[in-house]
């Protein structure tokens, strides 16, 4: 994209037009310039001498930083490429994500956004009508699109083997979809579409998701999972699970494909129950570990567990235990209770405070909560998605747009995540700091006013170049 710079010598500003460009010897951007000609004052109307400029009006004032940087970090982690490649519909899916971003309403609002911010220039090809959004979810739908984005994502960011956070939510939906069941959510019954999501462990970027039945259980899904993502290029070298997905089952495919993984026991479980009652001295000053402000106590052993030789990591945490023992007995004791109430409280008892991690290798005692809270990052994305992108209530019609939708969402959530690990202030402050940096609009040109400190800062931490103009 070219860009004019103005730089002042005396009392006039000379003007040049900038155009950016990879250097694949010294494998780094470099530029070159043009020049254009004079100007009477910054970012003013310009000409080459013995020429009479053409005074230029202007049309309109446009919000700026906040497309802008969305774009170009896009671009700059290449996947502006992966989409394209993938979908085609490039400007159309930009214009929505950088929508999704900035403003996280309903997409019908997309078209009033536009008429006020860069993105409109940015993207001149971008169809968002009603008619027009609804065409391009549906598209998004498409299973072979879908695969074919995914094996170039996966090849362009993930090439080598990766350890991997796997988790789910339930978003309600009231739909008349196949995909679309009763299921628990939010501690209540009722309808909707289970999304899952795999993240890298080191990056944060989300790297998979699949939409299913809000009917099935997590339990029944890592199998399915993990095949799918060997087929678009995927390695898991390990993997951390919620309590939801340990099962019998997937720990016996886990030990078998050789996958390292790390999930807390249920306390359903009859195991955790025999663990509690062998971990025999724990409350020893040579268990305790400290998280945080908290301290806890460990112990680990080696075990076999389902057929295959497992680690089983009991934790007890004295404060929880204090708290679960009170709520355990305060609303009982006042009733007449006959000898097997008292033995479940006893039962109940001896498991407060207590929580088993399973893993498939042996690990250091102060890595194994550290290694197990790593799965924070994945419920922070769907807060992030939920949240900031109104991912929640489902409002599309049947299963190929859902599935469309979540695709639109996930592509936001690249960019956003990607943004917000370069950054050092919440995302949202930082929109609303860039969004103050507007463009005015000209007939034959877009300049962009001066940035503030707070911009420059953005725009460094994002390692993006500072616009002058844009180009029409």
């Amino acid at each position: 994209m070219a860009t004019l710079r103005y730089k002042q010598r005396g009392t006039r500003w000379y003007v040049y037009e900038v155009h950016q460009y990879w250097d694949k010897n010294l494998k780094k951007p470099r530029q070159r310039s043009k020049y254009l000609g004079v100007a009477e004052e910054n970012g003013g109307s310009y000409s080459k001498p013995g020429k009479k400029a053409h005074p230029s009006v202007e049309k309109e004032i446009l919000d700026c930083g906040d497309s802008y940087s969305i774009n170009e970090v896009s671009k700059s982690i290449g996947l502006n490429n992966v989409i394209e490649e993938s979908f085609e519909n490039l400007d159309s899916i930009m214009a929505l994500a950088c929508f999704q971003i900035n403003e996280g309403s309903a997409m019908y609002n997309c078209e009033d956004w536009l008429e006020g911010n860069i993105a409109k220039k940015l993207f001149p090809e971008a169809k968002i009508s009603s008619q027009d959004i609804s065409r391009l979810i549906k598209k998004l739908g498409r299973q072979d699109l879908q695969t074919k984005f995914f094996k170039n994502y996966v090849a362009k960011f993930f090439p080598d083997k990766r350890g991997i956070l796997i988790d789910s939510t339930a978003l309600p939906s009231a739909i008349n979809s196949s995909i679309n069941a009763f299921g628990y959510a939010s501690g209540s019954i009722e309808q909707n579409v289970t999304c899952l999501m795999l993240v890298d462990q080191t990056t944060k970027l989300p790297i998979y998701f699949r939409a299913i039945g809000g009917d099935i259980a997590d339990v029944s899904t890592i199998k399915t999972t993990v095949a799918e993502i060997k087929k678009l290029g995927l390695e898991a070298e390990s993997a951390v699970l919620d309590a939801g997905f340990c099962s019998k089952e997937n720990l016996q495919f886990m030990c078998k494909e050789e996958i390292n993984f790390i999930t807390r026991l249920p306390k359903s479980h009859k195991a955790f129950g025999e663990f509690v009652q062998e971990a025999v001295g724990i409350e020893a000053a040579a268990n305790a570990v400290k998280y945080g402000d908290r301290v806890v106590f460990v112990q680990s052993k080696k075990t076999i567990l389902y057929d295959h030789e497992i680690y089983v990591h009991v934790i007890l945490d004295p404060s929880k235990k204090g708290k679960d023992t009170n709520i355990i007995l305060k609303d009982r004791l006042d009733d007449d209770m006959h000898e097997d109430d008292l033995d479940e409280l006893d039962r109940k008892m001896r498991s407060a405070g207590f929580f088993i991690l399973l893993s498939r290798k042996c690990l250091e005692r102060t890595d194994i909560l550290p290694s197990y809270y790593a799965r924070q990052a994945i419920e922070q994305i769907f807060g992030f998605a939920k949240s900031n992108n109104n991912l929640l209530p489902l409002r599309v019609h049947d299963e190929q747009s859902i599935k469309g939708y979540l695709m639109l969402i996930f592509i936001a959530l690249i960019i956003f995540i990607t943004m917000r690990e370069k950054l050092k202030l919440p995302m949202d402050k930082a929109l609303l700091n860039l969004r103050s940096l507007k463009a005015k609009v000209f007939d034959n040109e877009i300049i962009v006013q001066e940035p503030n400190k707070r911009n420059k800062d953005i725009f460094k931490n994002l390692g993006i170049i500072m616009p002058t103009a844009l180009g029409i």
